[in-house]
């Protein structure tokens, strides 16, 4: 992939970054071993994303809290980039920076054919409701796959 995160993680604050296609799927960087923290947030963002999109909120970026560290996500139409920083990171920065990886990641050939081939999508909520724990999260948000 020609997406590169070091700026980005040259932020003062910023742990990691990472690129995940809509499914969850890890396109940047291409690990070397399987972490399962990291496949873990792409999946639980992924199906953040399909909740909003389900209930027809347009959400440019997420915010969370989580352990001692931000999450910041910053959502496109078919990626989203996830950013692992500490409470005394620059936001701001990391937002501007965010954009400008996005606007590359949408024209990158690579990032762009990756995406093509994990375009055979799992239905998120379908599988999700599956699964005893969010049935009665589903349910009280009124949401059928």
């Amino acid at each position: 992939m020609s997406i590169d995160l070091t700026e980005l993680n040259k932020i003062p604050g910023v742990t990691d970054s990472f690129i995940y296609s809509k499914g969850g799927q890890l396109l940047v960087p291409q690990l070397q071993y399987k972490d399962e923290r990291i496949e873990h947030f792409g999946k639980e963002v992924a199906l953040c994303s399909a909740i909003l999109e389900k209930m027809r909120q347009e959400v440019d970026y997420i915010e969370l809290v989580y352990e001692d560290r931000h999450l910041i996500i910053q959502i496109a139409a078919n990626f989203f980039i996830l950013v692992l920083c500490e409470d005394t990171a620059d936001t701001t920065l990391i937002k501007l920076t965010l954009n400008v990886i996005s606007d590359d990641a949408k024209s990158d050939k690579d990032i762009q054919k990756s995406l093509r081939k994990s375009a055979a999508k799992v239905d998120l909520l379908a599988k999700a409701q599956e699964e005893s724990e969010l049935q009665d999260f589903f349910k009280k948000l009124k949401i059928t796959a």
